[in-house]
């Protein structure tokens, strides 16, 4: 039983670590993160929201549930090349960025999204933008591809 509670403590351990080595990274006169798989993940980009003036949400549209790895653009207004271009390997991104106007591109697969944001010189809590994605078809089932095809499999 020790041992049990050792390993849980250990994983916990761990987890809080990953989750606290999110920082913001610099680029070309920005400040960015993106994350947000898991509670610790998170927890972690909450604590780094002071730090931001801009937060992005991305999400399906009918059900609202999380996406990652939706390439995630910020260009300046009227701007034709990316200030910023990543690939968000999380649902939420945090950004700081210099006051003025920009225009957000997002894309997941073969669908594109796009939004405008005007950053404020100062503000309390970051401008938030959501961009929306369409989701996989539900089957009612919640669970994952991988799962569905390990019960497909054991019915057989």
């Amino acid at each position: 039983m020790k041992a049990l509670s050792t390993a849980v403590a250990l994983a916990a351990a761990c987890a809080t670590a990953q989750a606290q080595e999110l920082t913001m990274k610099e680029q070309d006169g920005l400040r960015w993160v993106c994350g947000g798989v898991g509670v610790e993940e998170r927890q972690a980009l909450a604590a780094l929201e002071p730090q931001a003036n801009l937060k992005l949400l991305l999400v399906t549209e009918k059900r609202g549930g999380y996406l990652a790895d939706v390439g995630v653009s910020l260009y300046d207004a009227g701007a034709r090349a990316p200030r910023l271009s990543v690939v968000a390997d999380g649902p939420m991104c945090l950004i700081h960025a210099p006051a003025g106007r920009y225009r957000i591109e997002g894309s997941s697969g073969t669908v594109k999204r796009s939004a405008t944001a005007n950053v404020p010189k100062e503000s309390k809590q970051p401008v938030r933008v959501v961009l929306s994605f369409p989701g996989e078809p539900w089957d009612g089932v919640w669970a994952s591809d991988e799962e569905k095809r390990g019960a497909r499999e054991t019915e057989h």
